[in-house]
């Protein structure tokens, strides 16, 4: 089944961004499959993606490299989906943050999508079919942890930028929104991190990379042409407060 609409999914290697590539594929998009570093976790999901959508094909850039990004889009003529989900996260005190590290999480969470949106928007623009925006944001974004200052920061930042774009695109018929992922089983959330997390889940249970997908799935669709600058919280109820963790209250 093919639909002839092309997506970009940034950070399609694995986890979350894998599983959004694949089940748009499975939709009839062309998918363009992105990674950092050639991986086999990337031929991996290139090669499930090619067997239900032959068009489909994988390219590799640094996006924390302004240069790689642009080159990656001189390969692209035509997009009707940018997803941007590629992300890089790590652990530090705020008083003893290196600004090596602040340099490469702004650059990979907040700059790339800038870069990456703004250009598939011209795209979008120029083919005069209007387009779909997500961001693959974090709740850590709106409930800062320790040691996450800068990763929260640029996740913020990636917000405010999804309501920016919201506005100045609309009238281009490009709909652009946020997924505020809470805790979901991928590589970047340990199975350690996983049990301290779960108890503070009112669901009780962690999320599944395939439940981001298929909201994706949603604000990619015709059905949803009228909603534009949102984000949505898909966390089980991670974030509904204090309480969620203490039921003895």
């Amino acid at each position: 089944m093919k639909n002839n609409l092309t997506a970009l999914v940034t950070g399609s290697s694995r986890g979350i961004g894998r599983e959004i590539a694949y089940q748009l594929a499975k939709t009839g998009y062309t998918i363009i499959v992105h990674g950092s570093k050639k991986t086999p976790e990337l031929h991996s999901s290139f090669a499930r993606i090619k067997k239900i959508s032959p068009q489909s094909r994988l390219v590799v850039a640094d996006l924390g490299n302004a240069k790689a990004i642009a080159e990656l889009f001189t390969k692209i003529t035509t997009l009707n989906v940018l997803v941007n989900n590629a992300a890089t996260q790590n652990y530090s005190a705020f008083i003893d943050l290196k600004e090596s590290d602040l340099n490469r999480i702004f650059d990979v969470n907040l700059r790339a999508p800038f870069i990456c949106a703004q250009r598939a928007a011209r795209l979008m623009k120029k083919n005069k079919k209007g387009g779909k925006i997500i961001n693959i944001s974090s709740v850590h974004a709106r409930d800062p942890k320790r040691n996450f200052a800068h990763y929260s920061t640029a996740k913020g930042g990636l917000e405010t930028l999804t309501r920016a774009m919201a506005l100045e695109l609309a009238a281009d018929n490009i709909q652009v929104n946020s997924i505020m992922a809470g805790a979901i089983a991928t590589e970047m959330t340990t199975a350690a991190r996983q049990a301290i997390l779960l108890p503070s889940i009112p669901a009780n249970r962690i999320g599944e990379p395939r439940e981001i997908a298929q909201l994706v799935l949603f604000l990619c669709s015709q059905k949803c042409n009228y909603l534009t600058g949102a984000s949505i919280t898909v966390d089980g109820g991670l974030t509904l407060g204090f309480c969620a963790s203490r039921p003895d209250l």
